[in-house]
């Protein structure tokens, strides 16, 4: 979930290139760039699917959160951004490959519901 800083032994998150605490550039395998690369991306479950996303990405908080009428908008902005890393960091994930596949699920998921959306939106449009 985390390194120590070999120069000035801070902690540092594993989707940072460098310590927070010095500036020293961390060296990366191949593996951990892949990982902070992915950790470090948006999430397009959370912009399609925010309620549900959360839910399932464990972030409990950030659901109820999404709940709230003005709130929920800032919720979608910042688990889209920010979402992967905070569930990864505190969803309690067994391994790696098992945060990814729900990752990639929920993204599925919200994926499916907005083309379902966009069908039934065209299929009431055409139907008046």
């Amino acid at each position: 979930m985390s390194s120590t800083c070999i120069s000035c032994k801070s902690r540092v998150d594993e989707w940072n290139v460098e310590c927070g605490g010095c500036g020293f550039t961390l060296v990366m395998e191949p593996d951990e760039k892949i990982r902070a690369r992915y950790l470090r991306g948006p999430s397009l479950g959370a912009l399609f699917f925010t309620q549900g996303w959360t839910f399932g990405a464990r972030l409990y908080v950030w659901f109820l959160i999404s709940l709230i009428p003005v709130a929920g908008v800032v919720a979608l902005f910042a688990c889209l951004f920010f979402g992967r890393r905070w569930s990864w960091k505190a969803g309690g994930w067994s391994d790696w490959d098992e945060f990814q596949s729900r990752m990639r699920l929920l993204d599925l998921i919200a994926t499916v519901w907005i083309v379902g959306l966009g069908i039934a939106w065209l299929f009431l449009r055409k139907s008046s």
